[in-house]
């Protein structure tokens, strides 16, 4: 019983992670500073993302941004 909580509470954890990491990608944040913050290499980041997805997430983001009023 405590290893099937334990397995739920890491799967938890990870998604957890995964939403912090995308949260900060479209905040502006570079892969290459999302990866320093979590003591991995860019590769190791790359791997945790879809194919793709890091590429995608900067155009969203520049979009954003550049679509934002300034204050």
């Amino acid at each position: 019983m405590a290893s099937d909580e334990s397995s739920e509470l890491l799967g938890e954890l990870k998604a957890v992670k995964m939403l912090l990491i995308l949260q900060a990608m479209i905040s502006g944040c570079q892969q290459k500073h999302v990866a320093a913050a979590l003591g991995v290499s860019e590769a190791t980041l790359s791997r945790m993302l879809p194919k793709g997805l890091g590429k995608d997430l900067a155009r969203v983001s520049e979009r954003r941004f550049r679509t934002e009023p300034e204050a």
